[in-house]
């Protein structure tokens, strides 16, 4: 370890903030991983095949790649931008603006996803999906940690940054939770083979009255969950970029 600045210990309260942040991703299976284990795994067992199983649906074949999927995370690319513009819409409109202009959409599926952005903006405001980005990043970033993807000093700075974009884009574990929550049922009603058309009553059904109430009963009955009892204005600390994520980084850019 370089310097001071990468130290991790979890006795210090931005540390634990660090690992409080992946809370929502872990909690759907509390059977494999532990919250405060930086690495999650609760054994060593199949380390290979689990690293193999997330390198494969992420489309990862070297540690650049790695890193350049966190990066695309930490800046909200991957579904944290998916209508952002359509949130500053809704932010200037009023409530029966916001009708009309359902109604005048083309068809049922653009309807129900105009639905669908109403209740997420009422819910999160304009950060719409973005939880959803920087929770699965730092969860690829304590598993690229355990795989020697990630050094000790990136695995700090990371955590780091993605715990200083969190505090301030998000007012507390309450909306972070419910912006993840809304990008994941987004998430899975794209990913699904159906039509749009057979999928929308899931968006707008399922995904809220199943999905959602779901995941806030495995968050309510897990005593052991970090979060919402971790102090939310924990103050983090200032890390520099180590120098080996800025090579890479830069390596990508070029090439």
């Amino acid at each position: 370890m370089s310097s001071s600045q990468y130290i991790f210990d979890t006795s210090l309260p931005h540390c634990q903030w660090w690992l409080a942040i992946t809370s929502p991703q872990i909690c759907y299976s509390r059977d494999l991983y532990d919250y405060h284990i930086p690495g999650m795994r609760k054994t060593d067992d199949d380390l290979e095949a689990w690293g193999r199983s997330i390198t494969d649906s992420w489309g990862i074949e070297n540690r650049r790649d790695w890193h350049q999927v966190i990066h695309q995370l930490a800046m909200a690319e991957v579904h944290g931008k998916i209508w952002m513009s359509e949130f500053s819409r809704r932010a200037c409109m009023t409530s029966s603006g916001w009708e009309q202009r359902i109604a005048d959409a083309d068809d049922e599926v653009a309807q129900g996803e105009m639905r669908f952005l109403d209740v997420v903006y009422r819910h999160v405001g304009q950060v719409g999906f973005k939880a959803w980005d920087y929770c699965r990043g730092s969860f690829l970033t304590r598993v690229g940690y355990v795989l020697g993807m990630v050094t000790q000093e990136e695995f700090a700075f990371l955590l780091n940054y993605f715990s200083q974009q969190i505090q301030k884009q998000f007012s507390g574990w309450e909306q972070y939770q419910h912006s993840f929550i809304f990008g994941r049922s987004y998430w899975e009603y794209i990913n699904e083979q159906d039509d749009d058309q057979v999928n929308i009553p899931y968006l707008l059904n399922s995904g809220f009255s199943i999905g959602y109430s779901q995941f806030f009963n495995l968050i309510e009955n897990d005593p052991d969950i970090p979060i919402p009892a971790l102090n939310w204005h924990t103050e983090l600390p200032d890390i520099r970029i180590p120098e080996t994520l800025r090579s890479l980084l830069n390596e990508e850019e070029e090439g």
